[in-house]
């Protein structure tokens, strides 16, 4: 046997037995996976695997799919049983997050429909910067981040939205952050918050 074919037959053995673990270890494949002399470098390479082989385990989980990979419209059914999702003691985290890094445009949907009709829900501004993340929707970020900031009534709230707002401005030099904080009248409490953020973005709270 050649060189060339030990090496053939070595990366046969290999992915034979990865497949195997993914089988009969699906439970705590990072451990099998690094029995093998796999090494990760990265947090993220162990969620790209979750998510590579999560499945729907639920109806619920069953009809998002569906409706992530096909073509209906938004509907406030399919927006409840994501917020249900996400409120479960048993969200399929791994599942969900994989529409988060492909981009998926049905997914965008789904939160700028619920934003639409409830922009102070900081679950669904949390969703946007995390989609964001994967694929680009500044003007998003900004048009709903500003509305919500505006709406707010709850100091906390709008202290932790500001911080958020200003690091997600950050690559156009905070430009729309500022521009915000300029529609507060000087000396006013969202004003003193949004200059405390923009000095400190690290601290938790105003002084």
């Amino acid at each position: 046997m050649t060189k060339k074919q030990k090496l053939l037959e070595k990366d046969k053995k290999l992915m034979a037995d990865v497949d195997e673990i993914f089988r009969q270890h699906p439970e705590n494949y990072r451990e099998r996976l690094e029995e093998l002399g796999f090494k990760y470098e990265d947090e993220d390479d162990f969620d790209i695997i979750d998510e590579e082989i999560a499945q729907p385990e639920n109806p619920r989980q069953e009809r998002l799919v569906a409706f992530f990979e096909g073509a209906e419209a938004v509907t406030e059914e399919l927006f409840t049983l994501f917020s249900g999702e996400k409120a479960s003691d048993e969200t399929n985290y791994p599942l969900i997050r994989k529409y988060f890094r492909q981009g998926n445009q049905r997914l965008k949907e789904l939160i700028v429909y619920g934003l639409e009709k409830y922009p102070e829900r900081v679950d669904l501004l949390d969703d946007l910067l995390f989609f964001h993340e994967f694929s680009w929707i500044y003007s998003l970020v900004v048009k709903y981040y500003t509305r919500a900031c505006l709406l707010q009534g709850n100091m906390e709230t709008f202290s932790n939205l500001a911080r958020d707002f200003f690091e997600a401005t950050r690559p156009h030099d905070h430009a729309e952050y500022y521009a915000l904080r300029d529609l507060f009248d000087p000396g006013s409490v969202r004003r003193k918050i949004m200059d405390f953020v923009a000095v400190h973005p690290a601290d938790d709270q105003v002084h």
